[in-house]
This record gives C-alpha cells, sequence and structure tokens, in this order.
C-alpha cells in the first residue's frame, strides 16, 4: 500500500500548504515511482503543437543563453500551476527532495506555516513554529510575505516560494513583511535554522485532567502519542484536553491511527476520487486506548488536513467538544509521484469528508465553543486551554 499524506506544506525552520505552509500542508498518498518515458498520444499532437512551435522559436531566437532544464521545469510548473489548485504542484529535485524529508519532523528554515494570499498574492503566515527564527524575528500570524531577497514573490506558487525560502542553517534570508494592519511592508532578515519539533508533549493538572499537543502528523507522532497516554492512564483521567491547534497534518494514516485510539470501531473518513471511482471509507483500526475519557480538542486557523480529519470524526460521533477558532480547510487528498529526472509532481486526486458527510475542503471546521485568541493582547493567558479546563471540570 501507498504511504499517504495529508498536510498543508511546511517551511520549517522556513508549512504551510511548510512549510506544511502545508499549506504546507499537508493529504497524500506517496508513491515515488520510476516511470517508463511516456510515448506522445497522437490525439494530442495537435494539442501540443504551439508548445513545441514556442520551443523551436526560443531556440531559433532569444538572444541570451538558454537553460533547457529550466524550460522544461517552468513548462511543467505552469501545466500543474493552471489547474487552479493550490494543492498541486511540479516540485523540482532539490525541493521535492526537501519536502519529502517533513514527515521526519526535521527541517531546515525559518519555521512557518504558510498559505497563499489570494489577494496580494503573497505567502498569508498561518503560524510559527516555537523558537523557530520566524518567531524570534516578529513574524506572526496574519502577516504577509511580500519579497525574499528584495525580489517580489506574489507571482510565485507556494512551491515556488518554497524553494526560495528553503535552504541551510546558518545563511541569511531577507523577507519583505506585512505586519497584520500595517500600512507598509518592512525588511526582516532571519538567519535559518535546523529544527526538530516536539511531536508529543503532555502534562498532568489538578483534579485528574490531563493534556497532550500533537504539533504535527509525523511517521513516528502515533508512537509517541500512545506513550504518552499511556504514561499518564488517559483513559482513567477525569478528562484529556487534546492540542491540535496550528498542527497542520501530515500521514492519512497516521491520523487514521490517532484517531483510533479514542474511537473504537466506525468511520473516520470518507474519501472520494474523481468521478467514476469508488468511495473510499477509512475506519477506526480497533485499537482503542482512551476511548471513554472526556475529551476537549483544541483547534484553530493553522489546523489543518490530518488535523481536521481525526477532529471532525470525534466532533460527528460527539466524542469530544471542540474549542478554539474555524480551521484551516484542506480536505483534500494528494499522490506525490517522483519523476525519472528526479523531481516530483504532487495532484490532488481526492477529497475527505466527515464520517458524517460534512465538507472540509476550503470551509474547515467550526468548533462547538468559538472562543478566539489574541496572542498580542494576552501572550501569555491561554483563554482556549481555560474555557476546556472549565468544560472538563464542569464549571460553568
Amino acid at each position: 500500500m501507498s504511504k499517504q499524506w495529508m498536510r498543508v506544506i511546511l517551511i520549517v525552520p522556513i508549512v504551510a500548504l511548510i512549510f506544511s505552509v502545508g499549506f504546507f500542508a499537508g493529504a497524500t498518498h506517496l508513491a515515488i515511482l520510476a516511470q517508463e518515458q511516456d510515448t506522445q498520444p497522437a490525439n494530442t499532437q495537435k494539442l501540443f503543437a504551439p508548445f513545441w512551435e514556442t520551443w523551436n522559436l526560443v531556440h531559433e531566437n532569444y538572444v541570451d543563453p538558454i537553460d533547457d532544464e529550466k524550460l522544461m521545469e517552468g513548462a511543467a510548473s505552469g501545466m500543474v500551476a493552471a489547474l487552479g489548485d493550490r494543492h498541486s504542484a511540479y516540485m523540482n529535485p532539490d525541493l521535492f527532495k526537501s519536502l519529502n524529508s517533513d514527515l521526519s519532523g526535521q527541517f531546515e528554515g525559518i519555521g512557518a506555516t504558510i498559505r497563499k494570499d489570494d489577494k496580494s498574492g503573497g505567502i498569508f503566515i498561518v503560524s510559527t513554529i516555537a523558537d523557530s527564527p520566524a518567531r524570534q524575528g516578529g513574524i506572526k500570524s496574519g502577516d504577509i510575505i511580500l519579497t525574499v531577497d528584495g525580489k517580489d514573490i506574489t507571482t510565485l506558487t507556494e512551491s515556488d516560494f518554497i524553494g526560495k525560502v528553503r535552504g541551510p542553517a546558518g545563511s541569511a534570508i531577507k523577507l519583505g513583511v506585512l505586519h497584520k494592519g500595517a500600512k507598509r511592508p518592512i525588511d526582516i532578515t532571519l538567519t535559518r535554522a535546523a529544527i526538530k519539533i516536539p511531536v508529543v508533549t503532555w502534562t498532568l493538572y489538578q483534579n485528574k485532567i490531563g493534556y497532550v499537543r500533537l504539533a504535527e502528523f509525523t511517521d513516528n507522532a502515533i508512537a509517541e502519542l500512545r506513550k504518552a497516554l499511556t504514561d499518564m492512564d488517559a483513559n482513567h483521567l477525569n478528562g484529556l484536553i487534546f492540542d491540535l491547534r496550528d498542527n497542520p497534518g501530515g500521514g492519512l494514516q497516521t491520523a487514521i491511527d490517532v484517531g483510533s485510539l479514542f474511537i473504537k470501531n466506525g468511520p473516520l473518513v470518507l474519501e472520494r476520487g474523481k468521478p467514476g471511482t469508488q468511495e473510499n471509507v477509512l475506519s477506526a483500526t480497533g485499537n482503542a486506548l482512551a476511548p471513554d475519557v472526556p475529551m476537549v480538542v483544541l483547534i484553530n486557523g493553522g489546523s489543518a488536513s490530518a488535523s481536521e480529519l481525526v477532529s471532525g470524526a470525534l466532533q460527528d460521533y460527539k466524542r469530544a467538544t471542540l474549542v478554539g477558532t474555524l480551521s484551516f480547510g484542506k480536505g483534500s487528498v494528494q499522490s506525490w509521484r517522483g519523476l525519472q529526472a528526479g523531481g516530483g509532481l504532487r495532484i490532488t486526486i481526492a477529497h475527505f469528508f466527515t464520517p458524517k458527510d460534512r465538507i472540509i475542503h476550503e470551509i474547515g471546521l467550526t468548533p462547538d465553543v468559538v472562543l478566539p485568541w489574541d496572542t498580542d493582547a494576552s501572550p501569555t493567558y491561554d483563554p482556549q486551554m481555560a474555557e476546556a479546563l472549565q468544560i472538563l471540570r464542569g464549571e460553568f
């Protein structure tokens, strides 16, 4: 079975779509395959005539030296971009290799979850990672990046942006950042770093209330989460807070395994591909570890993809109360395919829905208790956590 991912692309220590980003995040079936050389179908010869005519005219007339590899990559990138789907993209060999390492939970970059901002064309900061160059440099959720090293990036795709921002730890990058509410952008210079995200953190509060945070659905997330729940004897607590805020997603199978820790049986997600394909129902594995403990799940605008899948299932089954703000809204599945030249394609092949057939894509999940947290006004007081504790302690 192919490896399945769901994420918003991350540019970490860029998300998000990163850097996610997925943006960056983000749901993907990983199938890195060496593809056989294709022959052009006869019925496309007329269709592709303008392409080859353009290719020949460029080579015959363009004044400066031509890099054929860049022309090819530009054509492939433009073809996928024409689909109008920000989660589908062509990736050059370096970027493809870099993004395929994201699920290890270790990255080099500036550390931010991103998505394309449709209004400005810039890159919207969904969230930043604790202690990352982005956060230490003053970049916050709601900021928009407009330039990289003095060059406009508003015409770039998320993937192209990631390719420019990723780089070796210790190297510098200058970003033109429009802070939330500001009228003019400012330049912020950051030093890229290698950051390993603590995938699972947990603690116990008074009255036997447990707290566990899952930062991302990485390859080792299920093992770490299972150990945390076992160590705190989660099913015998008076309550459990499951924090998925700013979690950009990750592996689809990991999401199913995580949901199965809290739900005994039944569908966790409905997956639907292109017309004519059969619906895929993905159900709980039957290995519930904490199926009875009262739960509150914390989500926000940075909770995407796999986070939404798990949260949506818990909400549908009334297994948990969702607290926070509207989630990101990524309910699509991407297939990752390696190309012979070393690059790859990320193509949306399906959308997923909650067990009760609710749409997530471009809509998101609305919490049962909508409660914003203005971190600028209240950097230390977490009203969402306070609400979760009140719910589990029965304090109304």
